[in-house]
C-alpha cells in the first residue's frame, strides 16, 4: 500500500515538474514569436535629413514592412537608396510612393530616372511625362525622356527623331548645368547626326564633370577620335588610312572568325544603380590578329562602357580574307548587360 502511495506521490510530482516546463518554455516561446517594438519611422525621417542613410534605411525598411501604407517610409527610403547610389533598390519604394500618391511629382520623376537605368524605355518615358504634368521641374525626367528616346532611335531608327533627344537632354541641362548623364547622351545624339564638333564639346564638358569617373580613359580615347573626326568633317579631308584598306563583311571573301569573345564583367557601380542594356563599339579586326579603332556607339554608365571595351580587346580572331590575302575588317560589337 505505501509503495503504491509512493507510486502516486512520485507521478504527481512528475507531472507537476512536466506542467511547469510547459508553462515556463510555452511562456518562453511566446515571448519569441511576440515582435519587437516598433522604431519610431519620424527618427528615421530625420536620420535622412542629417545623412544617416544607413541609419535612416534600417528604420525605414522596418516602418514599411508593419505598415506598407507609409507614404512618407516609402519615400525617404527610396530617397535614401538614390542618393547613395543604389538605385535599383530604390525602385520598389518609389513605386509604392505612386501607388500610394499618384501626384507625387517627385517619385514619377526619381522613379523614371531609375527605369531608364534599367533599360525600360517606354515604362520611363510614361512616368517621367506624368512628373512633367504634375509639375516637377527637376531634370531627371527630361533627361529620361531623352534618353529613351535615344535608345528606342537605336533600336528602330526613325521612330524618334534625335532632334527630340537634343530638346530633351538641353531641357535637362537648362534645369541641372551638371547633369553629366544628360551631356553624354547629347554628345551620342550630335554624333548620330554627324554633328562631330558638338558631340565632341558635349563630351568634354561630360569629363570636366567626370574626371574621376571609372569611364573617364575610355572616354578621354573617344573624345581624341571625336575631334580627328570634326577636324576631317570641317576640313574635308579624310586622314584614317584604314578607311581605304578596311574592308566591310560584304566585301571580303572569308569573313573574321571569332576564335574567342571574353564577357565583360559588371562594375559594381552599375549594379547598385540597377543599370540595364546594350552597350555597342565599332572596331577593327586587324589583319595582323589585333583589335583597333575601337570606337563606342552607344553607351552605358557607371563604367559598363569601359568594361566592354576592355572585354572587346581580348578578342581573338583569325583575319578576313580577300582575294587570298588576309586584309582588315570593320566589325559592330554589341554587349549586353542584363541583372535578371
Amino acid at each position: 500500500m505505501r509503495a503504491f502511495q509512493n507510486l502516486n506521490l512520485i507521478l504527481t510530482l512528475r507531472a507537476a515538474v512536466l506542467c511547469l516546463l510547459i508553462i515556463v518554455f510555452g511562456l518562453d516561446a511566446a515571448v519569441a514569436q511576440q515582435p519587437g517594438p516598433s522604431l519610431d519611422p519620424n527618427q528615421g525621417i530625420q536620420l535622412y535629413k542629417q545623412g544617416d542613410y544607413d541609419g535612416a534605411i534600417k528604420i525605414l525598411q522596418d516602418t514599411v514592412s508593419r505598415n506598407p501604407d507609409d507614404a512618407d517610409a516609402w519615400y525617404y527610403l527610396g530617397l535614401a537608396f538614390h542618393v547613395q547610389g543604389v538605385s535599383g533598390a530604390a525602385r520598389m519604394p518609389f513605386e509604392r510612393v505612386v501607388q500610394l500618391r499618384p501626384r507625387s511629382a517627385d517619385a514619377h520623376a526619381k522613379l523614371a530616372y531609375i527605369l531608364i537605368l534599367a533599360n525600360e524605355p517606354q515604362k520611363a518615358t510614361a512616368i517621367a511625362q506624368r512628373a512633367i504634368e504634375l509639375g516637377d521641374l527637376s531634370a531627371e525626367p527630361h533627361f529620361a525622356i531623352a534618353e529613351a528616346s535615344l535608345r528606342t532611335h537605336f533600336a528602330n531608327p526613325g521612330t524618334h527623331p534625335l532632334e527630340l533627344v537634343l530638346s530633351e537632354a538641353e531641357n535637362a541641362l537648362r534645369i541641372d548645368p551638371n547633369f553629366s548623364l544628360a551631356l553624354l547622351t547629347r554628345s551620342f545624339a550630335h554624333y548620330h547626326l554627324k554633328q562631330y564638333s558638338e558631340a565632341a564639346e558635349n563630351l568634354k564638358s561630360f569629363l570636366a564633370l567626370a574626371s574621376d569617373n571609372e569611364d573617364a580613359k575610355a572616354w578621354q580615347e573617344h573624345l581624341i577620335k571625336l575631334e580627328r573626326q570634326a577636324h576631317d568633317s570641317q576640313s574635308g579631308t579624310n586622314t584614317p588610312a584604314a578607311q581605304t584598306t578596311t574592308f566591310s563583311g560584304r566585301e571580303v571573301t572569308q569573313k573574321v572568325r571569332v576564335l574567342s569573345k571574353p564577357e565583360p564583367s559588371y562594375t559594381e557601380a552599375g549594379r547598385k544603380a540597377g543599370v540595364q542594356g546594350t552597350v555597342i563599339l565599332r572596331a577593327v579586326f586587324s589583319s595582323d590578329g589585333q583589335i583597333t579603332n575601337l570606337y563606342v556607339t552607344q553607351a552605358l554608365p557607371f563604367g559598363l562602357a569601359t568594361s566592354a571595351i576592355k572585354a572587346a580587346r581580348q578578342i581573338k580572331f583569325t583575319p578576313a580574307i580577300k582575294d587570298g590575302q588576309v586584309v582588315s575588317m570593320n566589325i559592330q560589337l554589341e554587349y549586353n548587360f542584363n541583372l535578371y
